[in-house]
């Protein structure tokens, strides 16, 4: 299956959009964690990025409908290079793209979903169900692709941390950024945990609507450029130097008084 660039005609159901933005919240956890592991952030940045991944891995289990925790090795993550190849050569896509294939024949489990977005490159997710997958291609094929650098195929294994079995959700909405969308599916997926995140969700997303369906602004396009406008330059008419005339004041009269009578 192939798609263009830009524009994209089609998006997919709303619980798929769901599951898509939450793993691609997780794909950007992981990506955290492993610069923090190579000394950017230290302690600090590792620990917030496992709670980061803890919560995002309840919402993901909670909007997939899981009965059971997904285990840490079956979150998604970014395909490496190695199981990109493999899976790629069970497929074949054009320019922008996206397939889904199982992992059995490769010996790996799970699902991986393999891709192409023109200025990414590569792109692709190894993911635990079928579900994720589906919802994951749609993603790829649907969303623009400055959403969708967390998919970037890396060079090798993206390592997933061991997980706590519980984290403070409340504290981990609080840092949440109502403005992206991953952090708003990941914010609705925890709706009902309790009433203390409930009331961190309320408190942070005050007037954003979690329910709303998810839309696709084009971005603008650039506007031409035009050249500078020339005024047509005034002619300036330089008047002749005007004369002044001093006019003295006239000579006062004297009366005659030397005339007899």
């Amino acid at each position: 299956m192939t798609a263009p660039d830009y524009p994209l005609p089609t998006l997919g159901g709303y619980e798929t959009y769901q599951l898509a933005q939450i793993a691609t919240f997780i794909a950007d956890r992981l990506t955290r964690h492993l610069a923090s592991s190579r000394g950017r952030g230290g302690r600090t940045a590792r620990a917030t990025a496992v709670r980061d991944l803890t919560a995002a891995a309840t919402a993901l289990d909670t909007a997939a409908g899981a009965t059971e925790p997904t285990p840490a090795s079956l979150l998604p993550r970014p395909l490496d290079t190695a199981t990109y190849t493999a899976a790629r050569e069970l497929i074949s896509s054009g320019p922008r793209s996206a397939d889904v294939v199982s992992l059995a024949g490769s010996g790996r489990r799970g699902w991986a979903v393999v891709g192409h977005v023109p200025g990414i490159g590569p792109v692709g997710a190894a993911v635990g169900t079928r579900d994720i997958a589906d919802a994951l291609r749609v993603h790829l094929l649907t969303r623009p692709a400055a959403e969708l650098a967390p998919w970037a195929v890396s060079q090798t294994p993206v390592p997933v941390p061991t997980l706590p079995r519980q984290v403070d959700l409340a504290a981990f909405v609080e840092q949440l950024d109502p403005s992206q969308a991953t952090d708003r599916a990941v914010a609705r997926a925890l709706r009902g945990m309790d009433r203390r995140t409930d009331a961190a969700i309320r408190g942070r997303f005050h007037g954003v609507d979690l329910d709303a369906p998810p839309v696709i602004r084009p971005p603008a396009p650039p506007r031409p450029a035009t050249a500078p406008v020339r005024r047509p330059r005034r002619a300036v008419v330089r008047s002749a130097p005007r004369r002044f005339m001093i006019q003295r004041p006239a000579a006062p009269i004297v009366p005659n008084t030397s005339a007899g009578p």
